[in-house]
């Protein structure tokens, strides 16, 4: 059979065909055109790459209002990218306990020249002299107990951690305790500044703790900021940001901290807790001022630190003083008008070396009649 076509109807189709051809080009071009358009609103600012920390620009997230045209907001993005990057590594690389950089002394600095002057820059020097006032209040708090979160991290990043659990293992749980009353012993560290003008710092530890150490066969790095690493890092980021003029923009990390340099209209900040086994929202605010927030989770909420034992929560919130957990508070949130997320992260640290119910509604009640909004859930009703 041979097949025939009217040439009646062929321009026609010629015609549609072309017509369909012009819609898909056009599709296509208006779809990758559309790749790279940026509308008003909040765009995330990521810091660009660098060779001595790779994975630094993802320490913390920030998130920033642009208004105007798709261009515009790509060359607001553009710049600000420019000024965040320098500010974020500095911040990053200067608080870190472990690696040193190339280009400033920092935290490990001190770790690894004990005994030695190290000049620190005056960001650096007013966190370590913050976190030092801190240490001594004794509330919960020690910027020396970095063996101590050492020792709990080894056992919270495994897989099965059961049998290592001082519940389980009474060798563990003696060399936990051990720890946590060295590094309470504040007579062992020694950290001296000695010129406020220079910004120059000696840290050190005494002979016994040497020994201690050797006897334990720890790889010691005692100096560490520990649960306010990252609430030091948010406010170190957010001065140097306000410096150059930037308004409305938040800073967040996945362990719950957030600091917010002030909403374009009204930011949404939701808690979390435990209920039925599974992560949920159990209470939402809306804010329309700059502010500091830090929300706990016993359940490790983004964290890589944290797992369950039977009824028992393990997490880096253990009162440093003990090594030990008071298994009082299944979440918490703190929500502070004031835009100091150390001082926020602090009272939340406090707040979970509390050892009952009622000490916790006694505190927190201190801490809305300051002016701080406080949620909470215990343990004992939050599964």
């Amino acid at each position: 059979m041979k097949l025939t076509v009217s040439n009646k109807k062929l321009g026609l189709r010629i015609a549609l065909t072309a017509i369909a051809l012009a819609v898909a080009v056009f599709a296509f071009t208006y779809a990758v055109v559309r790749i790279g358009h940026k509308d008003p609103g909040y765009q995330t600012i990521e810091a660009k790459a660098d060779a001595e920390a790779l994975t630094y620009n993802k320490a913390v997230a920030f998130k920033y209002w642009f208004g105007g045209s798709s261009n515009e907001i790509k060359r607001g993005i553009n710049a600000l990218t420019e000024v965040y990057t320098p500010i974020l590594a500095a911040a990053y690389k200067q608080l870190d306990h472990q690696n040193e950089y190339s280009v400033c002394s920092g935290i490990a600095s001190l770790n690894r020249n004990q005994g030695s002057v190290v000049t620190v820059s005056k960001e650096l020097y007013s966190v370590l002299k913050d976190a030092y006032a801190r240490t001594l209040e004794n509330k919960g708090y020690n910027m020396f107990a970095g063996d101590l979160y050492a020792e709990w991290e080894s056992i919270l990043i495994l897989d099965e951690p059961d049998s290592f659990d001082p519940v389980n293992n009474f060798s563990q749980a003696s060399r936990i305790s051990a720890i946590a009353a060295t590094v309470s012993d504040l007579s062992n560290f020694s950290l001296e500044f000695l010129d406020d003008e220079e910004c120059t710092v000696r840290f050190s530890v005494s002979e016994e703790y040497k020994k201690f150490s050797k006897d334990y066969e720890i790889e010691s790095v005692p100096l560490n900021l520990n649960l306010l690493h990252d609430a030091y890092m948010l406010r170190w980021i957010a001065d140097a940001l306000y410096e150059e003029g930037c308004r409305t923009g938040y800073l967040y990390t996945s362990e719950g901290q957030v600091l917010c340099l002030g909403p374009y209209g009204t930011l949404g900040y939701d808690m979390y807790t435990l209920e039925n086994g599974k992560e949920t929202v159990y209470a939402s605010v809306n804010l329309e001022d700059a502010f500091s927030a830090t929300t706990f989770t016993a359940f490790g909420m983004g964290s890589l630190y944290g797992y369950r034992l039977g009824d028992l929560y393990r997490h880096l919130y253990f009162d440093v003083r003990t090594g030990d957990f008071t298994n009082i508070l299944m979440s918490a949130t703190l929500i502070n008008p004031d835009t100091d997320l150390v001082e926020t992260v602090y009272q939340s640290i406090i707040l979970n070396t509390l050892s009952s119910e009622n000490e916790v509604v006694s505190y927190a009640s201190s801490l809305e009649n300051s002016g701080l909004f406080v949620s909470y859930v215990f343990q004992s009703v939050g599964t």
